[in-house]
């Protein structure tokens, strides 16, 4: 496993690439999204879980995924239940492909197996209903930049307040700098991200999981990128000091990368494991 580990703070081999000039999504999507693995399926399931347990009937909420790369398909469970989806990303060139995948270009990206995989297995409906889905979800969707950094994380008009706020190794990336890790920045971007929440809302977050003060490394083609591992300790805490989650509505599901068949081949020796974070906001603000 490559986990770095640091002191307060300390240095990794190499400076931290900058993901918004030198990340590759088309590179990004070949690597990690050539085939679907348990890498893939587990966010997704979990996704799914949580939607049709919590929103059967539903058909109005309001859903952001913050830093959502160029891929398009983890809102596949939310489409039935929501009247609006926002995503929102920090790096031109993904919202450039993402926005190829919404356009339906004939040279945008295919996320099709994803699909498939959330309404004909998770759902059990017929290959008819997965060219729909993808339709719905491009109905729904709305692009916008966001910058986890300024005061005002998200384009102005779409500050929310939402229902559902799905983050996925974004804050985790976005809070290393120069290969040190911020531990205190990371929980002042999941407070702004919790802000955003309408009372009684829900957070999710697929986050690495290790040791405190270590550091993953991962790669997209030769490019290097760096994400900041967090304890199952240090989420609670972030979530309950400053965020103002009540432990009792925090669920942290770990996810290990034995138990994973295939995690893709640039991440096999950087994951140790993934925890899927669940934690709903007061009911009154």
């Amino acid at each position: 496993l490559q986990q770095q580990q640091m002191s307060s703070p300390a240095k990794v081999s190499s400076p931290q690439s900058d993901c918004n000039s030198e990340f590759d999504p088309w590179t990004y999507i070949e690597e990690y999204y050539g085939s679907l693995t348990s890498w893939h399926r587990s966010p997704l399931k979990h996704l799914h879980e949580f939607f049709t347990s919590h929103f059967n009937g539903r058909t109005d909420l309001t859903f952001l995924n913050f830093g959502s790369g160029p891929v398009v398909a983890f809102e596949a469970s939310v489409a039935p239940f929501a009247q609006q989806i926002v995503l929102s990303e920090y790096a031109e060139q993904n919202r450039t492909v993402a926005k190829l995948w919404l356009d339906r270009a004939t040279n945008g990206p295919d996320f099709t197996a994803l699909y498939k995989y959330v309404v004909q297995e998770l759902e059990g409906k017929g290959p008819e209903e997965v060219a729909k889905r993808q339709d719905d979800v491009r109905a729904l969707a709305t692009l916008c930049r966001c910058d986890i950094f300024q005061e005002t994380p998200i384009e102005k008009g779409q500050e929310g307040p939402y229902d559902v706020i799905y983050t996925a190794s974004t804050l985790e990336m976005a809070c290393v700098k120069e290969d040190s890790a911020h531990l205190e920045e990371y929980g002042t971007a999941v407070s702004k991200l919790s802000a955003m929440l309408k009372p009684g809302g829900w957070l999710l977050m697929n986050v690495s999981m290790g040791e405190a003060g270590t550091v993953n490394v991962c790669h997209v083609g030769q490019t290097r990128f760096v994400e900041l591992n967090i304890s199952v300790e240090e989420m609670y805490a972030i979530l309950q000091q400053r965020c103002g989650f009540e432990r009792e509505n925090i669920t942290v599901i770990p996810q290990t990368a034995d138990k994973m068949d295939a995690i893709p081949i640039l991440l096999q020796e950087h994951i140790d494991e993934m925890m899927f974070v669940i934690a709903q906001r007061k009911q009154t603000a």
